[in-house]
């Protein structure tokens, strides 16, 4: 239906998630195999003091010059056609010669020596990705980005605040289970239908009492939002201090 995921992750679900053809699943998204370990431990670290926070934002927009890129849409089927940094113009790696001596604005690669040689990754143009590859933790965006806070939270946010406000005692109150006496899960999921419905026709009728219609003044005053925080201050452990 062309939705895609963006969600946060539980401490013991950071830093390498999976792997596929070489390629490596670091917190919802796919990198080169040969990225350095502070980048891919960086939330990790943070989480165990080892890093500051803002030494985390750091490495998280370092992770950029790594990422595996799509080189078309996914078919029908899920399957999509990737390439590794340097075959996209983005790192420099001496399995790609061609990608050496481009500038020292990209990242030089160090690729770790194996018996075998190089992973599929990193002799072949491109690989194809499946549907089932990291499909328990893939997201659409870089995690902790900018790009991410501005989708997360603001999904997050209107959630929660729906949450709360299906979740009144003094109206549909959704988290008490003695306002639906029936057994079953059939039977709770219709009625709480019901419950949501109300709520939702309940926050509409808000809604519509402070429009001025016909002339007439509004019946509610608008709410006063809140200041937002600066996206780019969080940190999974908190917001930065704000600056001197």
């Amino acid at each position: 239906m062309g939705y895609k995921p963006v969600y946060d992750y539980r401490a013991d679900q950071l830093g390498k998630q999976a792997g596929t053809h070489g390629a490596i699943l670091v917190e919802g998204r796919w990198y080169c195999p040969s990225m350095p370990e502070p980048l891919i431990n960086a939330t990790i670290d943070l989480h165990a003091d080892r890093i500051d926070r803002e030494t985390w934002i750091k490495l998280i927009a370092a992770r950029r010059g790594y990422r595996i890129m799509p080189k078309e849409n996914a078919d029908a089927d899920g399957y999509q056609r990737m390439m590794c940094p340097a075959a996209a113009s983005k790192a420099q790696c001496p399995n790609k010669p061609y990608s050496m001596g481009r500038g020292i604005h990209l990242p030089l690669i160090d690729p770790e020596p194996s018996p075998t040689g190089p992973l599929k990754v990193c002799r072949q143009h491109t690989i194809t990705v499946s549907p089932e590859a990291g499909a328990k933790q893939w997201q659409a965006l870089d995690y902790g980005s900018p790009e991410w806070q501005k989708v997360y939270f603001r999904l997050r946010n209107s959630v929660e605040g729906y949450n709360g406000y299906a979740k009144n005692p003094l109206a549909e109150g959704i988290e008490s289970a003695g306002s639906r006496r029936i057994r079953g899960i059939a039977a709770q999921t219709i009625l709480l239908a019901f419950q949501l419905a109300h709520a939702n026709r309940r926050k509409i009728k808000k809604w519509l009492d402070t429009l001025s219609l016909g002339g007439e003044r509004p019946r509610r005053r608008t709410h006063h939002r809140r200041p937002k925080k600066e996206p780019r201050s969080w940190t999974p452990t908190g917001h930065l201090a704000p600056a001197a």
